[in-house]
This record gives structure tokens, sequence and C-alpha cells, in this order.
């Protein structure tokens, strides 16, 4: 309990450096009130804990409006929530630079957050778990949520000739300059001879027309976009990572565990739920998209959408892991993952 308080007084700072799934990373701007809250706003004055005779108990959610979170959206509609006892406030923040320290304050009860931010944040000792995945590859190659895109006419044929060329991520020294590299390092490419320039997605195909950068790193709906457009994809990185690569993760504190275990079960159960039921359900899943996010309905019909998976594979979080070491995120991948995972169902 000494290292447990000591590190909760120094979250805060630690987190500074921690990069990733951040304000560049949403697939549309949130359109609720909550969507500005910051950590210390509604948040923090919305407490969890037991509720009372037939109230429901909040479950304070810090996201970023990306298309898996649309998943526990369709889930508080459909009830599942509700049958835990449960429903959800979900505050969108700038990333886990500020959520994590949060979370560790209390201010939140779930993080929605990138793996490489939390391997990250484990390497530097936080008492964070990773209890339910966010989202997959799809591992389809051609057909991912994920992709490197470059002019039609341009000379780059592979992630190998991206040497010497600029590349625009959403953020320097996050998911997807992790797995840029791996897929320039497959296609025999030196990933340290790669210029990463920091853009938000919005503003990546603008720049790639514009010329000022060689390739960009981008998501749906943008990809989409951009393929409609006439760009050309050359790689599928996060499969590069592995097929079955885990891109986020639902973190909560090993405090929050320790002391209300139902809780972070029932909220866990209900995730599943409500990512088996966006899976079988693609349209209703479609439709929810644009109920938060200012994804246009008629884009929402056509991206790819995000795979939910279940059980954190071991060979992909440890081919995650090791993809961040590479990159520079974390500088040892096994102390990232280290008591990371906990199956909190078993």
């Amino acid at each position: 309990m000494n290292r447990l308080r000591a590190t909760l007084a120094t979250a805060a700072a630690s987190m500074l450096v921690l990069t990733g799934c951040g304000s560049g990373t949403t697939s549309g701007a949130a359109t609720s009130e909550g969507a500005t809250a910051g950590a210390g706003s509604a948040a923090a004055s919305t407490a969890s804990g037991p509720a009372a005779d037939g109230e429901l108990q909040t479950v304070r959610v810090a996201a970023v409006p990306v298309v898996d979170v649309a998943a526990i959206y369709l889930g508080e509609e459909k009830g599942f929530f509700a049958e835990k006892g449960m429903t959800i406030d979900i505050q969108f923040t700038t990333g886990s630079s500020i959520s994590i320290p949060a979370l560790l304050q209390d201010q939140y009860d779930m993080v929605y957050t990138g793996s490489v931010n939390a391997f990250q944040a484990r390497e530097k000792g936080l008492p964070v778990i990773a209890v339910a995945e966010g989202g997959r590859t799809t591992g389809e190659p051609g057909a991912d949520h994920g992709g490197i895109v470059v002019p039609e006419g341009s000379e780059i044929q592979d992630a190998g000739d991206l040497e010497g060329k600029s590349v625009a991520v959403n953020a320097v020294k996050g998911l997807h300059e992790a797995a840029i590299r791996q897929s320039v390092k497959k296609a025999g490419g030196d990933p340290d001879e790669v210029n990463f320039l920091e853009l938000a997605l919005p503003d990546m195909q603008p720049a790639l027309e514009r010329g000022s950068v060689d390739a960009i790193s981008t998501s749906e709906p943008f990809l989409g976009n951009a393929k409609e457009a006439g760009h050309r994809l050359i790689a599928d990185p996060y499969i590069d990572v592995d097929p079955e690569f885990v891109t986020a993760v639902y973190l909560t504190s090993e405090q929050k565990w320790a002391q209300d275990p139902q809780f972070v079960q029932d909220f866990v159960e209900v995730v599943k739920k409500s990512q088996e039921y966006a899976t079988e359900h693609p349209e209703e899943f479609r439709t929810e998209l644009s109920n938060f996010t200012e994804i246009d309905p008629e884009t929402a019909k056509t991206m790819i959408l995000t795979k939910f998976g279940w059980g954190f594979p071991e060979q992909a979080m440890q081919r995650g892991a090791q993809a961040a070491q590479e990159a520079g995120i974390v500088e040892d991948a096994e102390a990232g993952l280290d008591g990371l995972v906990v199956d909190v169902l078993q």
C-alpha cells in the first residue's frame, strides 16, 4: 500500500511524458456536452460506489470519441448496463496523459486508451490494469481500419520506400508510429530513416494533397475518405504488428479492483456483451457512430469497423509491447506487460 500511495502522489508528473492516443486519434468530434469535460470537471463530481436501492450505479469512463467506444454507447442504449444496475458517464478527454492520472486520483473508474499507452504506464510502475480489450485490427490486409496512404502517382510502392520520406502520424511516439515502424521493417526498410511528423487526423489528407508530407498513417473514417479520393494504400501497419494486434484497452486501477471487484467484473461483463452485440448487429453499431461523433451517416455505412475480440491474445500483446519498445515508447517491453492484464472474469 505504501508503494500505491507513493505512486498515486506522483502519477500526474509521471504521465506528463506519456504519448499516443490523444486528441488527434478521434474519428470525429463529440457532440454531447460531456465531450468537452476534462478530468477535473463532471467526472470528478459524479462518484461511483454502491448505489442506493433502486438507483443505478454510475461508471465514470474517460475516453476519446473513436469508433471503438460506440460499442458501449450501444450497450447503454440496449439496457445492458441497466441490467447490472449500472449507467455510464463517458467523459471525453484529450488522451491518456490526462485520463490515467485522473483514474489514479479516483476521478474515473475506467479509462479507454491505446495499448501502447497502457504499456508505457505499467512500465513506469503506475498501478493500472487492463481488464477489457477496447478493439483490435481486423487482421484482413487491405480491409483494416488503419493504414498508410500515399498519393496515387507517388513513387512509393511499399512501406520500405518510406526511408527518407515524411509520414504524418497523429502522435509522435504513439500507436501509429509504433505500428508503421513494423511495416517499414517488414518491407526491408530502416524505420529510423523515416521522418515522422505530428498532425491531427482531419488535417492529414489536405497535407498529403498539398505535398507537405509524403505519406499519412490514418484510420477510419479518414482512411476511407483518402482512398475514395484516389489515394493509394501501401501498408496495413496494425496487421504488421500482429494479425490480432490489440490497439486499445480499458484500464482500471489496482485500488478499484481490490476495493470493489464486483463493480469491475460487472463493467467488464457489460463491455463484452456490448462488443458482441455490436459485432452481430453492425448496422446498429454504424448508426451509433453518428449519434456521438460528427461522422456523416453515409460515411458510417461504408467505413471499415473495428474488430472486437476477447482474452488479450498473448502473442499479440507481446508483439505490441515489443513494437512499443522498438519505437522508443517503452524501454522494457516485459516491464510494460508485467502485471498489466488481469482476467477479472475468472
